[in-house]
């Protein structure tokens, strides 16, 4: 039988090289040389206000939690994406809190929040990792999320992508992590709620582009009605539906025409104008820390006021237009 000599790194095997191990104490060694512990996700539902004194809240609780066990090391770190694609990033706690947010004025689209600590647990012989990632802000943009989907098949990371907040937990000891994440649910969940749209602007977000293909192919039918009611003065002469000519006909026909594809160009136009405005409509910003956020805030009042000001003044002029055009032949002829 050959043999074989073991260099000096091979201590790591247990010294009785006949004994079993357990899975737990085999886990604790390959996570510890390879990092690679047990992920579990919590997407997190609903749209939330958060402030400042939300993430110091969380914070809190998450450290509270942590003091129950033998820590070893502890970093806290934080990350804003900020509105003119600049990032703000503090590798520690402290840095975070000396930061005046009075002073910026951009607002901020997407707080990232990583507890990374190593704890020592009784069932383990080396101290093991833990994080816990915390995201809170808009979800990825549908244009962006088609460009993931043809170059990803992880169905996680699609999921992630798609929720406005999730919390991530890399963890060993099951029951840390299923606490951990119980505490930054119920603090997503006593997060304010967003106020309620208008509700003019939520039924135009809902019924909006339903009303905008009716107006645009009705229009073309609209203006030839128009049109039949006012024939008798676009002719000099009345027609005569028992002796109608060849040339009253196709001048007939060509009138008709135009008036189909004037009435439809104008409903297309029309169609354009509500859908790009409706598109056009801002949800509530979801953070309220910095000065650009309070600002952001007023900006998102007032132009969804404007763009719903916009419709509706568009959709009562085409009303007022077909109900004046109908009825001014029969007040013409009452006056006169």
């Amino acid at each position: 039988m050959s043999s074989f000599s073991v260099s000096e790194p091979a201590e790591i095997v247990p010294a009785k090289a006949g004994s079993n191990i357990s899975l737990d104490d085999f886990k604790s060694i390959y996570y510890q040389l390879n990092a690679k512990p047990d992920t579990e996700i919590r997407l997190l539902r609903g749209k939330k206000n958060v402030s400042l004194a939300d993430i110091r809240s969380i914070n809190e609780q998450i450290l509270e939690k942590l003091r129950n066990h033998e820590v070893i090391t502890n970093e806290a770190s934080i990350n804003f994406i900020l509105s003119n694609r600049s990032i703000k990033d503090y590798a520690a706690w402290a840095e975070f809190e000396r930061e005046n947010w009075d002073t910026v004025n951009e607002s901020v689209q997407t707080l990232s929040i990583n507890w990374d600590v190593t704890i020592k647990l009784p069932q383990y012989e080396l101290p093991q990792r833990h994080s816990v990632k915390v995201r809170v802000g808009s979800e990825l943009p549908p244009k962006d999320l088609f460009q993931i989907l043809l170059t990803s098949d992880n169905i996680s990371e699609l999921m992630e992508m798609q929720t406005p907040s999730i919390c991530k937990i890399d963890f060993v000891n099951n029951t840390l992590a299923i606490e951990l994440l119980n505490i930054v649910s119920n603090w997503h969940e006593g997060l304010q709620n967003l106020p309620d749209m208008n509700s003019v602007v939520k039924f135009l977000r809902k019924n909006g582009s339903s009303i905008s293909e009716i107006i645009r192919y009705s229009s073309p039918i609209v203006l030839m009605l128009i049109f039949y009611r006012y024939s008798e003065y676009a002719f000099s002469e009345p027609m005569d539906p028992q002796n109608i000519t060849i040339k009253e006909l196709e001048l007939l026909i060509i009138v008709l025409s135009a008036m189909f594809v004037i009435g439809t160009f104008i409903g297309f136009k029309l169609e354009r104008f509500i859908d790009v405005r409706i598109s056009q409509f801002k949800e509530h910003p979801s953070f309220s820390i910095t000065r650009g956020d309070r600002k952001a805030i007023e900006a998102f009042e007032l132009s969804n006021k404007k763009l719903t000001n916009q419709i509706l003044t568009r959709i009562f002029w085409v009303i007022a237009t077909i109900a004046i055009s109908s009825s001014f032949k029969f007040v013409a002829s009452y006056i006169f």
